[in-house]
């Protein structure tokens, strides 16, 4: 089976291109002219049955818009939907389980929102067959003898009820109109008179929450519940739903793998080509499907879906002892929101990861010690090159190309920048404007040119968001091996516990007043923090025995006790 991707976004036909992919197509040479043509607005179009996949295409166009995959032919009896002429398809389907929480996890552009779309029936499945509208009954009948057919006549004879929280927040007016009941208490007295458009993401998220859980209905679904909110409220919100969703069917989509195992009992993989297709595994018990996607191998299916293990580590001591930045106590005084904090020292090769909730200073802590704002000794100058990635990115009109050639003329120089380059996918997106980027894009892009900047001290709020897990942690390994391999230090606001375990070997904690008051402890081990951290909010954490990666333990369970007793909150 061939599947032939155009990207129409792209495609600069028939505009700054006269069809260089038919030009140089040895079918459309020898006759076969419907192999590559024209579609009704302009864009090239490839007949993927007389495709000989001989990649011309794919090398030639210079707008690099051409995708051309070759996969089993068996793979044609799988296909649920497809959008158009040469575009993403997805196969087998996301399968619900009656009152069970199943996750889907798998890298961003892999289809979990379209298969969320199918299984809340705002898309019905069309085979492939994209010119054709498919009854609920042909459906059910294609999908006789599978798991899924039982939800799906259910689904298509009106007698489920779906409540979704969807990923992006698109609410207006007040918060009490928008969540009428807020029966779980997750939204706190002084954001219920204010207007939707003045929320800060994580406000947003969490009445969008409130509102779905609101909802009485059959099926509950979460497109990625956890953006922009902080570790402690991550916690919270997963064991509200766990509790109020009891006995309810449900499907979440996360990349936070530590709130992704807490939240689920099942996994299903979605694997296969960014933006090309995205194939639905079998369903796994959660501890399972986690690890069986780190590894990259499906063993029931016998495929290898990824050329590598994603190893989550613990981080080594910092490389060196010694000495190399030190600030004072300060204080920020912003009229409503103060923060007061302690003297710290940096060590040459240091990581320091900021563990704390929204709203007590972190990113102002970090503004700060860039110079950014005035403290109460005045705009600190520390003496040393620093850069800083703020939290919240900014699309620029600029090709990435010219944003990377900004920063640094030289920079296909540096072998180690090229090589987060190419992990991070920027190579594929040198010829986009920044303006065009995705938030996933724009993030990585964000990080690269951070890291790029001569510095001494890299600065870099919450580079997680907004990032599936695969680039998360690659983002983990580029930021650890540049600090190391150059003796630098950085300082790492994030809400991912995974991410700051593997990045940080120390780390800062905060606490205080959300929105009031903020307070920096003294820079201790990244276990240490997270130790007290998770202490304060009566939560333990234990390590997968295979994959190493951190797992809430269930309140009163036998770990959950005996860790407690032991006062490890965190296991090492």
């Amino acid at each position: 089976m061939r599947v032939a991707v155009i990207k129409e976004a792209e495609c600069e036909a028939p505009d700054n291109c006269n069809y260089i992919c038919a030009e140089v197509c040895p079918r459309v040479r020898q006759g076969a002219k419907e192999t590559v043509f024209a579609r009704e607005n302009g864009k090239a179009a490839i007949t993927e049955s007389l495709c000989i996949s001989c990649g011309i295409c794919v090398k030639r166009c210079p707008f690099d818009a051409i995708r051309i995959i070759n996969l089993p032919d068996e793979m044609a009896k799988e296909i649920t939907f497809q959008y158009g002429i040469n575009t993403f398809r997805t196969f087998n389907i996301a399968t619900p389980i009656e009152n069970k929480v199943v996750g889907l996890i798998g890298r961003n552009g892999i289809g979990k929102t379209t298969n969320i779309k199918l299984i809340s029936n705002e898309l019905v499945p069309n085979f492939g067959d994209f010119k054709r509208s498919y009854s609920y009954e042909e459906v059910i009948k294609a999908f006789r003898g599978k798991d899924i057919q039982p939800y799906l006549t259910k689904l298509y004879s009106n007698n489920l009820k779906i409540a979704k929280k969807a990923q992006s927040f698109t609410q207006t007016g007040k918060v009490k109109d928008i969540v009428k009941i807020n029966r779980f208490n997750l939204i706190t007295e002084d954001i219920l008179d204010r207007d939707a458009e003045t929320l800060s993401g994580g406000e947003a998220q969490i009445v969008e929450i409130a509102k779905t859980l609101d909802e009485e209905a059959n099926v509950y679904i979460f497109d990625e519940p956890m953006n922009y909110l902080d570790i402690n409220t991550r916690i919270s919100v997963a064991t509200k739903i766990k509790e109020a969703l009891e006995n309810k069917t449900v499907v979440v989509v996360e990349h936070d793998l530590v709130m992704l195992d807490y939240l689920t009992e099942f996994i299903q993989v979605l694997y296969g080509s960014e933006s090309n297709y995205g194939i639905a595994s079998h369903i796994m018990p959660s501890r399972n499907g986690i690890n069986t996607y780190l590894e990259g191998y499906l063993p029931t299916e016998n495929v290898r879906f990824r050329d590598y293990t994603i190893k989550i580590k613990k981080t080594l001591p910092p490389v060196t002892n010694e000495p190399f930045i030190s600030w004072p106590e300060f204080v920020v005084d912003l009229k409503d929101f103060k923060l007061d904090t302690k003297g710290g020292k940096l060590y040459r090769g240091d990581i320091i990861g900021i563990i704390g909730e929204n709203g007590i200073g972190k990113s102002t802590f970090i503004k700060a010690l860039a110079g950014l704002i005035e403290t109460n000794i005045g705009k600190l100058d520390l003496g040393i090159r620093i850069s800083y990635k703020p939290q919240i990115l900014k699309p620029f009109d600029m090709l990435v190309s010219n944003a990377l050639l900004s920063i640094d003329p030289e920079y296909e120089k540096d072998l180690g920048i090229l090589s987060a380059i190419g992990k991070l996918g920027i190579n594929k997106l040198v010829n986009k404007n920044v303006n065009t980027l995705s938030g996933g894009e724009l993030q990585k892009l964000a990080i690269v040119t951070t890291l790029m900047k001569p510095a001494d001290v890299y600065l870099i709020d919450e580079p997680s968001a907004n990032l599936d897990i695969e680039d998360r942690l690659e983002c983990m390994n580029i930021i650890s091996s540049f600090i190391s391999s150059r003796n630098k230090c950085a300082i790492v606001v994030d809400h991912d516990l995974a991410f700051l375990d593997s990045t940080c070997p120390k780390s800062i904690l905060f606490s205080g007043k959300k929105g009031v008051k903020g307070m920096t402890d003294q820079i201790e081990s990244t276990s240490k923090a997270i130790n007290n951290f998770l202490k304060n909010i009566d939560v333990t954490i234990r390590r997968d025995k295979d994959s190493g990666r951190p797992r809430i333990n269930q309140k009163g369970s036998r770990l959950d006790t005996e860790q407690k007793a032991a006062n490890m909150y965190f296991a090492e």
